[in-house]
């Protein structure tokens, strides 16, 4: 049954952008309040995670309330970050109570990479239907988070007079909006997410309704823009823009290998101009974030987040769309052709990013190599794509051909009632990187 925040906000702080979604359970439907908002994450607030300026993220999340009609104050949200949480499912003999403490606590020691009296951490057994009675071992999610990080993160609410109801991890919220919100439908599935976050993407398995695989890469937002970097201007900002605004692997030259265009690496950049400033749902991070050396995977490895209950909560506002007004529908018209300096832009870009793309698509397949040993006769029902970079066009298709598998682009909000008042377009541009924002709000409306 739910459990109490029936009225609440959803609220993930990233480091590029903060997504805010105000959830009502009425009755058996869970309802969208207002609309979800995305909004940039004030510059260097926020590192891996971490919130490492307080006053300027509690100032972005005041603004957002007064801009945005948000009526709860409620808040679940989410920490993170390359070294300051660890998400695991572990193995431990069978045993229950007072044992299982003990065990838990050697298991600390064991996988925080930092001090466990500077940490706060919560576990919880993991019953699987299918398990052999006589089984000796039992699964354990473990999540440890350093106190000091949270913190941060409840310290920057606070000061923005919203009140914590919980700290939630990125794993279950992922899960709870794409599979768990399912219900029956989904019970019985075995669902694959790739969350492409700013600095490491997170592979989570969920099986029969339950976690059954986390583990996070590096190779993320950030690994896009580095190579852009690197390629094709040494301005960071720049790169940034231009991946938010050119990349695309929806042209021929994305799936063919065409050749990079002959001279200076910059030239159809330039021939471009100055790229403008331009609104992002694309949850990447600082262009410096170099992405870490690939090899051989740890693959016990955790993802970014963990859940904990604290003693407040907040609340967040729904940023309005640009152009409220609804336009009427209107006969599709054939697309307007792409400029040939635009297209050779899009080309270099795909030149730039294929290489940590082909590495992400690599991760994943021996991802899911490694959990199919342990379930040889399983197929995946379900792969989704969600995070910021989701939204890069054909981004889906491309890791698909790769993986071998059909890759789905996440929508959060598949099982939610949204008003009249969002538009189907809005929703598509901003669900994959909502999907951690709506999955904390549901965190206790689902039985």
């Amino acid at each position: 049954m739910a459990r109490g925040a029936t009225h609440v906000l959803g609220l993930d702080i990233g480091t590029q952008t903060i997504k805010a979604v105000e959830l009502r359970l009425a009755g058996h439907e869970m309802r969208v309040v207002g609309r979800p908002v995305v909004i940039p994450t004030p510059e260097h607030s926020v590192s891996g995670g971490r919130v490492v300026d307080t006053a300027a993220v509690s100032e972005a999340l005041t603004d957002l309330l007064s801009r945005n009609g948000f009526s709860t104050k409620k808040v679940i949200a989410s920490v993170g970050g390359d070294t300051d949480v660890v998400v695991r499912i572990t193995q431990v003999p069978k045993m229950t109570g007072k044992e299982l403490d003990e065990a838990i606590q050697w298991e600390l020691e064991r996988q925080a990479p930092f001090p466990v009296d500077q940490a706060v951490y919560d576990y919880q057994p993991i019953h699987r239907p299918d398990a052999p009675a006589d089984a000796s071992d039992m699964d354990v999610l473990l999540a440890v988070a350093q106190e000091e990080m949270v913190d941060a993160h409840v310290e920057s609410m606070m000061a923005a007079k919203l009140m914590p109801v919980a700290v939630d991890v990125e794993p279950l919220a992922i899960a709870r909006a794409l599979a768990d919100a399912g219900g029956e439908a989904l019970s019985d599935q075995t669902i694959v997410v790739v969350h492409i976050g700013a600095s490491n993407t997170a592979i989570i398995i969920v099986r029969k309704g339950l976690l059954a695989f986390v583990r996070t890469i590096p190779t993320a937002g950030a690994a896009l823009t580095s190579a852009i970097r690197q390629n094709m201007t040494e301005d960071e900002a720049s790169a940034e823009r231009v991946k938010r605004l050119f990349a695309d692997l929806t042209g021929s030259y994305a799936f063919e290998g065409a050749e990079a265009p002959a001279g200076d690496a910059t030239s159809s950049f330039d021939a471009i101009g100055e790229v403008e400033e331009a609104d992002s749902v694309f949850e990447m991070s600082d262009a410096d974030q170099a992405a870490a050396a690939y090899g051989e995977p740890h693959l016990d490895e955790a993802a970014t987040q963990l859940d904990m209950d604290t003693s407040q909560a907040y609340a967040l506002p729904p940023t309005p769309a640009a152009g409220a007004a609804e336009a009427a529908p209107v006969a599709a018209a054939a697309p307007a052709p792409v400029p040939p300096e635009v297209e050779a832009v899009r080309s270099q870009v795909y030149e730039a990013i294929a290489q940590p793309l082909l590495d992400l698509a690599t991760e994943v397949r021996r991802s899911l190599d490694f959990y199919h040993r342990g379930h040889r006769d399983e197929d995946i029902d379900h792969l989704y794509l969600s995070g910021g970079s989701a939204s890069i066009p054909g981004l889906a298709a491309f890791l698909g051909a790769e993986i071998g598998l059909a890759i789905e682009v996440a929508d959060p909000f598949e099982y939610v009632v949204v008003g009249d008042e969002v538009s189907d377009e809005y929703l598509k541009d901003i669900g994959p990187i909502c999907v951690i924002a709506v999955g904390l709000a549901m965190r206790d409306m689902l039985d």
